[in-house]
């Protein structure tokens, strides 16, 4: 007797079942789009710098660009890094920087941005990024806040013309008597003075945080803004002395970058306490005592003796020549 194999599944099903698995297996290959946004602060005074910074994965092929949109905006934009793209295994990612900065007090949400996907001038697709809460505060305090509106205009009756053409005349003949001494000075324009020359980052450096110093911000209570303009002034530093891009990267990144073009210790510890303490202010609400100041004085004045020593190094006293060939530099590296 012959036996009769049986199946579990008929032909005709069995074929559904693999056009299925393949379909299936088509769909997972498509290709799949990630975006984020990320802000520096979600807590600032008017007019502060806020660092938005979008990324974009996508497994698109061949993706040239993207191009972020917004319908929702109630801050300013600033500035705006170029796109920077990086090939990846797997997928490609885009990063783009956005500065902004509010001019109103109260609360906000940052987005969400419509992130769109260009390849060849045509947008292959679209996605929205998360929004981000930022509450923006004002730098006045209590005290500053009872200004009186200005009184209204006072209703003067009369012909305004007639004294306006005496004012209109008076303007012209003014007027034709700057022109004529323009005129007569373009003549005689001597040689331009040369141009001064700018200051060196150090220079410079040294210059800004003189004026830090004379605002008082520290004796007048404003901690948290004294200690942004510091970690700006010093990023700035960075930025010109060691070519990267100190001010739109966070602490940790900046150490991280630092310690890449610096090998002096003293600089790298006393730049990683300037900035902890920084931060410990500006986003822990930490009140330093009298010696945590005079102590980020003091790191901040060693770091500036150093860079001027690596400029005019102190000369030997046992080389009578005392000749240029002689310096060199001790310290690990140059500063500008």
């Amino acid at each position: 007797m012959k036996q009769s194999i049986k199946y579990p599944l008929n032909p005709a099903a069995l074929l559904l079942v693999l056009l299925f698995l393949m379909v299936g297996g088509t769909l997972t290959k498509a290709a799949e789009t990630q975006v984020s946004i990320s802000a520096s602060n979600n807590l600032a005074f008017v007019g502060d710098k806020i660092n938005l910074k979008i990324i974009v994965k996508t497994t698109h092929e061949n993706v040239q660009e993207i191009k972020v949109e917004t319908e929702k905006r109630d801050f300013d934009l600033l500035d705006q890094q170029p796109t920077e793209k990086r090939q990846q295994t797997d997928y490609m990612v885009f990063e783009k920087t956005l500065v902004i900065a509010f001019f109103t007090t109260g609360d906000f949400e940052i987005g969400p941005f419509t992130v769109q996907l260009i390849k060849e001038d045509k947008i292959v697709e679209s996605k929205k990024t998360n929004s981000i809460p930022v509450m923006v505060k004002s730098v006045l305090k209590e005290e500053d806040k009872d200004i009186k509106s200005l009184k209204g205009l006072i209703d003067i009756k009369g012909d305004p013309w007639y004294l306006l053409k005496y004012v209109i005349a008076a303007l012209a003949v003014l007027g034709l008597i700057v022109f004529l001494i323009l005129r007569i000075r373009n003549r005689r324009k001597a040689a331009p003075a040369p141009p001064i020359p700018p200051m060196s980052p150090l220079e410079e450096l040294e210059f800004r945080l003189k004026e830090l110093a004379e605002q008082k911000l520290i004796e007048t209570g404003k901690l948290k803004l004294h200690f942004i303009l510091l970690t700006q002034i010093i990023k700035c530093f960075l930025h010109r002395n060691y070519g990267f891009n100190a001010e739109d990267s966070t602490t940790g990144e900046t150490l991280y970058y630092l310690t890449k073009e610096e090998t002096d210790g003293l600089i790298l510890d006393n730049m990683r306490f300037v900035f902890n303490t920084a931060d410990l202010v500006k986003f822990a609400k930490f009140v330093p005592d009298p010696p945590v100041f005079a102590e980020i004085d003091g790191k901040t004045r060693e770091m500036i003796t150093r860079y001027k020593l690596r400029i005019s190094p102190p000369t030997r006293d046992d080389d009578p020549m005392n000749t240029s060939k002689n310096i060199t530099d001790t310290t690990g590296g140059t500063g500008e």
